[in-house]
């Protein structure tokens, strides 16, 4: 136990006790011994370690660009201060990538603005045709309708011109419903932008329009036979009229297609803003990173560079390592704890540090909750000591012997560690009391390695003797040493 005396044998302590009582007796005064006083203070145990100098803060620095580099003089060990500028980049490529970007967004622009203008166009066409196609739809019935009203009670003897208007009405059917289908097949050709099938499909449309404005002018055109002259010229007119109108209303359904087909849905006009969109935000990228590489790398706060990955000429990556640095100003050491000590630590703990022989106060700010075992099999946790006022002489790597006050205590009773003894009956020491030797037990409690905590047996005041002593001397007259 730290600060118990070893128990001479008796044959020693007999020699001694003679030797002591010629010399006492040859003297005739009190024996003089060294001596210490219970006395109230502080206290508290400790727990030894070593470890490395470090930084409080600690940061490698990441190229924020893609760019050659065209300044950088950082070493390892260099000192760095806040605000100075580490990296400088090469701003061509940079330029270059922006100067694209604002190029293809004004692109993407004039893209989605012309077709969106396109379509409005085609939308007003398609809504004039649309519109246009239900007049002529209109104005054909009131022409059929006063034809048949001149017609009417001529079926019979017109049989024969009926038969050949049926024919020719089915005919006109079968033509439309081919129009019908090659319109369909153009407007597939037009999404498959199929020139080819385009201009071959618009020519047969514009066959079957033709056929058809031929075919209702032959159908219009048939004679009543029983009709007056005036009657007969008036449907001969009407059916003009319905051959004009059917002409058109053809055509106009063919643009009308046309025309809607060329309309832009809200899909299509939402790929386009997105397109947009994508382009600008390509702008935004491209000027971030061009102030980025304008700007370069600063030193966030003073320190040392512990670590370098690149060199002046170097072409880094977006996202790549340039060099790491560890505070100067706000230093720490970190220390591996055995689990046989690590229970006695806390955070704020009060602690010395040794530092090439250069001592700095500290205290514990950081407990790591990981035990690793690094130059022994044994697994130690990392206990983070700041170091309170750390000047030019703390080198950040080098090896720090640090103590950590633990158990610590204000206003006890202490006695010095060389006044402790203990035996089978307990712990002791031995006390000038009225001038002679006394032997007193006690109870003790903390052990900082230099004085013991006293818990009970004496008070303050009281003077132990730290010499060497043995139970022989107890009752003899003593004296502290001056």
């Amino acid at each position: 136990m730290k600060g118990k005396r070893i128990i001479i044998s008796a044959a020693v302590i007999a020699s001694l006790t003679g030797v002591c009582l010629i010399m006492t007796a040859a003297i005739g005064g009190p024996k003089k011994f060294s001596v210490g006083e219970a006395a109230i203070g502080d206290i508290s145990e400790n727990v030894d370690a070593t470890g490395d100098v470090h930084g409080m803060d600690s940061m490698t620095y990441y190229s924020e660009v893609t760019a050659p580099v065209n300044f950088y003089k950082l070493h390892t060990g260099d000192t760095v201060s806040k605000g100075e500028k580490a990296v400088g980049y090469d701003l061509y490529d940079l330029t270059t990538l922006y100067d694209k970007a604002v190029l293809s967004a004004k692109a993407a622009e004039n893209t989605m603005n012309g077709q969106v203008e396109a379509s409005d166009t085609n939308q007003k066409k398609f809504n004039k045709a649309k519109s246009d196609i239900d007049t002529y739809r209109q104005n054909y019935a009131l022409f059929r309708l006063a034809n048949d009203y001149v017609n009417q009670g001529q079926y019979q003897e017109n049989w024969d011109i009926n038969c050949i208007a049926d024919g020719i009405t089915k005919n006109i059917a079968q033509k439309e419903a081919d129009l019908g289908n090659k319109t369909i097949e153009l407007q597939n050709a037009q999404a498959k932008q199929d020139q080819d099938a385009v201009n071959s499909l618009t020519d047969d449309i514009e066959k079957l329009n033709k056929d058809i404005a031929n075919l209702n002018s032959d159908l219009a055109g048939l004679p009543p036979t029983t009709l007056s002259p005036e009657e007969y010229a008036q449907t001969v007119i009407n059916g003009n009229w319905m051959s004009d109108i059917m002409r058109n209303w053809t055509e106009t359904s063919t643009l009308k297609n046309t025309y809607e087909n060329q309309i832009l849905n809200d899909y299509q006009k939402d790929q386009l803003r997105n397109t947009y969109d994508l382009s600008e935000l390509g702008v935004e990228n491209a000027a971030e990173d061009l102030a980025k590489g304008k700007a370069g790398v600063n030193i966030e706060y003073d320190g040392i560079v512990t670590e370098s990955f690149i060199s002046d000429g170097s072409v880094v990556q977006k996202g790549s390592p340039l060099f790491a640095v560890e505070s100067s100003k706000d230093m720490k050491v970190d220390c591996g704890i055995s689990k046989y000590d690590i229970g006695k630590i806390e955070k704020g703990q009060k602690a010395e540090v040794n530092i090439a022989g250069n001592k700095y106060t500290g205290s514990v700010f950081e407990i790591k909750r990981f035990a690793e075992a690094k130059d022994s099999d044994k697994a130690k946790v990392t206990v983070s000591v700041k170091i309170d006022e750390p000047d030019d002489r703390v080198y950040i790597g080098l090896e720090a012997d640090v103590t950590i006050f633990t158990n610590a205590k204000a206003g006890v009773l202490t006695i010095p560690t060389e006044a402790h003894y203990a035996d089978d009956g307990g712990d002791y020491c031995y006390t000038i009391t009225d001038g002679k030797v006394a032997k007193q037990y006690i109870a003790i409690g903390s052990d900082s390695g230099e004085r013991i905590e006293v818990t009970g047996g004496l008070q303050n005041g009281d003077i132990v003797i730290t010499d060497a002593i043995t139970d022989d001397s107890i009752g003899k007259r003593a004296e502290p040493e001056k």
